[in-house]
């Protein structure tokens, strides 16, 4: 079994995915959403297990935005209260940056600051930090073949970005950011977070110009970690909110590796919540898709944009929109016209603490998929509006 879940997380990301027998799946947990939309969202889906069962083989935070790394600043503050346990945790910090280049001054955000401070003191959390790259930064280097690691539980997970160059210009960046306190003062980045009442844990018990394809700029977005992972025969491919080139630069090598033209994916969450800024034609021609998740409720930025769901349709025919809120399908729906299809959580897609639940039957012993063997796995449930 596998499943994906869209947590309502506003205009930011909160994926929850599991893996595995239904009776003791593995979790991974990517980024933490916005800090609004923290207790309603993931920590609800937290407190919704036994506290047994609060354990994550791996929790990614993608990268710096508040939109993504904001929620998992209050978890990690109240991971001990949650009983939550965390075996590897994915995030390119100061730490990792300073390794990467003694000389060079690393760009991490305040919220960058204080995640890293928040790892440094708990023993636990520095002991899992990027631990499968040595504690180094998560990082494609080179030409090679991407990094591929391995979960417990059978899952695979293929390295996609950031690549060399996208952690070179978020160091060259640092010092328009943060400039009155040292970075890696693990000390004086706790002081400041505990003055910032956004990022409180809950009080009490959890309750329930023209844009143009492709043309994103953001240091911070380049920067994100994207891989693909795999269960069995389903594939996923997460792109957090990778520029446009390095994630065609990346599916390329994987595409070559595999002796493929196109890599077929079961479903691909868009990167940045759908903005055509990170869409092109270059990355699509790589894919073969018909499922794409879009993570947002259109707040702040207006995403998703419509363009991009006409370049997905320009290169795989009829295929079916994700959103995790009902007015971003309705929106699509509109401008389809016959093109693609939308879908919205209802009935068995709406994940426990609410958001979209895609599931598909799998487990370690079932054959990879090829694009040569054009094998296709069944989804799990009927899902509404596909």
């Amino acid at each position: 079994m596998i499943s994906i879940e869209l947590l309502p997380a506003a205009h930011g990301d909160a994926i929850w995915i599991e893996y595995g027998p239904p009776s003791r799946p593995h979790r991974i947990l990517i980024d933490g959403g916005p800090a609004p939309t923290y207790e309603a969202g993931l920590r609800r889906r937290i407190a919704a297990l036994p506290e047994q069962k609060r354990r994550f083989e791996l929790m990614v935070v993608t990268h710096i935005d508040a939109d993504h790394i904001d929620g998992a600043l209050i978890l990690l503050q109240e991971r001990a209260a949650l009983k939550a346990r965390i075996g590897d945790l994915w995030f390119n910090g100061w730490a990792q940056m300073s390794r990467e280049d003694e000389a060079s001054i690393c760009y991490a955000p305040l919220q960058g600051e204080f995640l890293g401070g928040l790892i440094e003191v708990d023993p636990e959390l520095k002991d899992a930090w990027n631990m499968h790259f040595d504690h180094g930064a998560v990082v494609v280097r080179g030409d090679g073949p991407l990094p591929i690691v391995e979960l417990d539980g059978g899952a695979r997970l293929t390295l996609l970005g950031p690549l060399e160059e996208d952690l070179h210009r978020l160091r060259a960046s640092w010092a328009s950011a943060i400039r009155d306190f040292s970075p890696g003062d693990a000390d004086e980045a706790l002081r400041r977070l505990r003055e910032r009442r956004e990022y409180r844990p809950p009080s009490g018990p959890p309750v329930f110009a023209l844009p143009q394809y492709g043309d994103d700029q953001s240091v911070a977005n380049g920067s994100s970690i994207s891989f693909v992972f795999e269960y069995g025969d389903v594939s996923l491919l997460l792109a957090g909110d990778a520029h446009a080139p390095s994630l065609e630069a990346s599916l390329k090598r994987l595409a070559t590796q595999q002796s493929l033209s196109r890599l077929h994916f079961d479903a691909v969450k868009l990167p940045h919540h759908g903005s055509m800024n990170n869409v092109s034609e270059a990355w699509l021609q790589r894919v073969d898709c018909e499922r794409w998740l879009i993570s947002t409720n259109g707040a702040v930025f207006n995403h998703p944009d419509t363009e991009t769901a006409e370049l997905i349709a320009n290169h795989c025919p009829q295929p079916t929109l994700f959103c995790n809120y009902r007015r971003i399908a309705d929106r699509l729906d509109q401008e389809a016209h016959g093109r693609w299809n939308t879908s919205f959580p209802k009935d068995d897609t709406v994940g426990v603490a609410g958001g979209l639940r895609l599931s598909w039957p799998g487990g370690p012993g079932r054959q990879r998929r090829t694009e040569r063997s054009g094998k296709r796995s069944e989804i799990a449930r009927k899902i509404g509006g596909a």
